[in-house]
């Protein structure tokens, strides 16, 4: 067997190391880095899992006290009372009618809208066009969005009316204001909600 000189075996020293140390780059340092990242994996989980027990232990509260809300006060008083849609339209533009008639303003038109979405409740909206004072608007919103059925107010759109001028009339030879133009002109959709229709 042959001997190897100093250098030469310090070289094929120093070349086993260079494989060593590069096997255990390529080979240990990929492994040990799946293992820590398998480690705050399982660390995120198993904090997962304790917040999905924290919420499965109170569950039972959370539907008792659901079941004690529903039984309080129902929900079927915040939809429209008609299942058909061109009845709950209809009942829809009755009630801003009489809205608009207790707080002021005038109703120019009103358009039924129709939807297609797929739900447990059917959208019933009416595009409306009216004209009134800041006050009857703040009134009338005030008076849909807070009563019930619930109602939604979308699409608000707001325009000075640019004939504000009053109509006069003439009795016994004096000039006689009679009734001012409404000086905002006045469109948004108005939105409720009606159970669907059950079907046989």
């Amino acid at each position: 067997m042959n001997r190897l000189s100093p250098q030469r075996s310090r070289l094929l020293a120093v070349g086993l190391l260079l494989i060593l140390v590069l096997l255990v780059a390529l080979l240990v340092k990929p492994v040990l880095g799946s293992y820590l990242s398998y480690g705050e994996r399982i660390e995120s989980l198993e904090n997962q899992l304790s917040i999905y027990q924290r919420l499965a232990a109170g569950l039972a509260d959370d539907e008792a006290r659901l079941a004690t809300l529903r039984a309080a006060e129902p929900v079927t008083d915040l939809y429209l009372p008609q299942n058909k849609p061109a009845l709950a339209a209809a009942h829809l533009q009755q009630y801003l009618h009489s809205q608009v008639g207790r707080g002021g303003g005038q109703v120019i038109s009103t358009q039924i809208l129709t939807s297609a979405e797929a739900g447990p409740l059917q959208t019933i909206a009416i595009q409306v066009h009216m004209r009134g004072e800041l006050n009857d608007l703040v009134n009338l919103f005030y008076s849909l969005e807070s009563g019930k059925p619930a109602l939604f107010a979308e699409n608000i759109t707001v325009l000075a009316n640019p004939r504000r001028q009053s109509r006069v009339a003439r009795r016994n030879n004096r000039r006689v204001e009679v009734q001012a133009v409404p000086a905002l002109d006045i469109r948004f959709d108005l939105t409720g909600f009606a159970p669907r229709e059950k079907t046989p």
